[in-house]
């Protein structure tokens, strides 16, 4: 069984419509839609949400997720996990625009759960809607599409920017050539472009959480996805070749144009 015929209908709609946004932001790269949709994948499965209860959750891990917490005892540790505004405002409280008692408020949310105050703040204008005001908005499945594709665009013109783009085989956002390549440049972009290239790569193999590996096992079947669902709605923004042959079109019939009309103007003098 493929990973799409493990989702159910709201979850392919969720698709869809971060496919057209990504349209609509200008990512038209199949490779590079796969990619994102990878990491959301992982992050959400699809469906926008906000960042539950810690509760069920060993010690060890919240210890792997959170440095906050390094400090406490596995009794004390216990003890705060089972409160979700305590939890959440300790490990969040006082950090990038929360005050002490934010944290929960302005916990992960969306598609690919943006956390922080001043991330909710700075996102919100970006796209227009007023998340930092109202942060349950990004349950909102075309907001929470909105605010992830703009974040991981950004983050992708981060990595171009400080030269690790290229790492990944591509120039730009719409020009990767392999479903590989853009799930792990969009992986590196999800989780910082600070980080280095060998710390990213390294994680397809040794990463303790095993976020990559699940979206790179998933990622070939969101891209048969996405170029079936495109090549369906009859969208034709690209093709099983990534590069674009509108340009060579537009100039050759610019070329035929201006030839024909030297022709019909060299005919009149005579």
């Amino acid at each position: 069984m493929s990973y799409l015929d493990s989702l159910n209908s709201t979850q392919k709609k969720n698709i869809d419509i971060i496919k057209d946004e990504s349209i609509k932001q200008g990512i038209t790269n199949p490779y590079a839609i796969a990619g994102l949709l990878s990491i959301i994948s992982k992050e959400s499965s699809f469906i926008p949400r906000e960042e539950t209860s810690y509760k069920n959750t060993s010690n060890s891990r919240i210890r792997k997720i959170f440095s906050r917490v390094s400090g406490l005892s596995e009794s004390e540790l216990t003890s705060l996990k089972r409160d979700d505004l305590k939890f959440f405002n300790t490990v969040y409280g006082g950090r990038f625009g929360n005050s002490s008692n934010e944290g929960y408020k302005y916990r992960g949310r969306g598609f690919n759960q943006i956390t922080f105050k001043d991330s909710y703040n700075k996102m919100g204008k970006k796209i227009n809607e007023p998340i930092g005001e109202n942060p349950e908005k990004l349950l909102e499945p075309k907001i929470a599409a909105k605010a992830s594709v703009r974040f991981l665009k950004d983050r992708i013109s981060s990595l171009k920017q400080n030269g690790k783009l290229s790492s990944y085989n591509a120039n730009d956002i719409n020009d990767f050539k392999n479903e590989k390549d853009a799930t792990m440049a969009f992986y590196h972009a999800n989780t910082g472009s600070g980080k280095s290239v060998n710390y990213v790569k390294s994680q397809e193999n040794g990463s303790t959480l095993g976020g990559l590996n699940k979206a790179l096992s998933r990622v070939k079947d969101l891209y048969n996805y996405i170029y079936q669902l495109v090549k369906t709605e009859k969208i034709k923004i690209f093709s099983k070749k990534t590069k674009s042959t509108y340009p060579t079109i537009i100039i050759t019939s610019l070329l035929v144009i201006s030839v024909y009309t030297i022709i019909v103007y060299i005919k009149k003098l005579k």
